[in-house]
């Protein structure tokens, strides 16, 4: 790994080196002590360097202050101090370039997330990072916050995550709710619909265990709204399926109309004062130190994020 020592070494001569450390000490004694070098080769080198540059670049007298920089001396100090500047930064962003040459990252997420969002993310990060390799835990909010607080994760991707529980939003969107039909349904040409509108209807609803369900049964807990499911399942898939099959209506998070195979199926957003609307984000804990893997992978998710949505 080349360090900010071994860039200086490789990007300035020992000419340049020299003049550093005299016009740093403002003396030749100063930076022969410093460098341990004799105080005439020093001065011999600096000598070259003038001659090479065909300028002075110390106005040398006797006294304590007959060593000065001239305009030329100045000139060469403040760029050679910017160009040692932009050599650290480089020398930083190697050192993470060299960071993600491997790794694991730790992934929460919600099950909708998990399988809409990540398959693509992962396989264009691992594109440019092919040696990082992942971990996924599925889970409702809840579990995702408590698995930040305990380490067990290194970021979490869900919705509606809860404000001052310590957590650092690295990207958030605000997303809509549709009821998905099939093609052949009665409500698929809808525009939009209200929650009353699905009474009678045949629903498959996601079970309690999972975070659209509650924010279903948070805003149906006020209201005059009365709705039965015929399946409920913990699986967006086997939802998907079912709508399908022509069993019955379902409900989805996030502008899922926008993905390219949606299916034999139809979105109609759901327009209810009753219903809040829901918050997909990407958090991690705020005073957790991340791998240069996690903060990578992060801003790949974040701008998926707000991509897709």
């Amino acid at each position: 790994m080349m360090d900010n020592t071994s860039f200086s070494k490789l990007a300035r001569s020992t000419t340049l080196r020299y003049f550093s450390e005299v016009a740093e000490r403002g003396s030749f004694r100063g930076a022969a002590e410093s460098l341990h070098i004799a105080a005439s080769a020093i001065n011999r080198q600096i000598t070259n360097l003038e001659a090479d540059l065909g300028v002075k670049l110390f106005e040398r007298a006797r006294g304590p202050t007959g060593l000065r920089l001239t305009d030329a001396g100045h000139i060469l100090r403040i760029r050679l101090r910017s160009a040692m500047n932009e050599l650290r930064i480089a020398s930083e962003e190697i050192t993470a370039l060299q960071g993600l040459q491997r790794g694991h990252v730790i992934v929460g997420a919600n099950d909708g997330v998990a399988s809409r969002l990540l398959p693509k993310t992962i396989q264009n990060f691992r594109q440019l990072y092919p040696n990082i390799t992942f971990g996924i835990k599925v889970d409702h909010t809840r579990s995702l916050v408590a698995m930040l607080k305990e380490g067990e994760i290194d970021l979490a991707v869900g919705y509606s995550f809860p404000a001052n529980y310590g957590l650092l939003f690295k990207a958030s969107v605000s997303l809509r709710m549709y009821i998905i039909t099939s093609l052949e349904h009665d409500l698929a040409t809808q525009p939009y619909i209200a929650l009353a509108d699905l009474s009678g209807t045949d629903l498959i609803l996601p079970d309690s265990t999972l975070l659209l369900r509650q924010i279903l049964d948070s805003a149906l807990l006020n209201s005059d709204v009365r709705i039965d499911p015929v399946v409920e399942t913990n699986s967006f898939e086997l939802m998907r399926s079912l709508v399908v099959s022509g069993v019955g209506v379902s409900f989805v998070s996030g502008q899922e109309a926008q993905i390219e195979d949606q299916g034999p199926i139809s979105f109609v957003e759901i327009k209810d004062s009753i219903l809040p609307t829901g918050l997909l984000a990407c958090c991690t804990l705020a005073d957790r130190n991340l791998s240069v893997a996690a903060e990578a992978f992060i801003e790949s998710i974040s701008s998926a994020l707000k991509h897709s949505f």
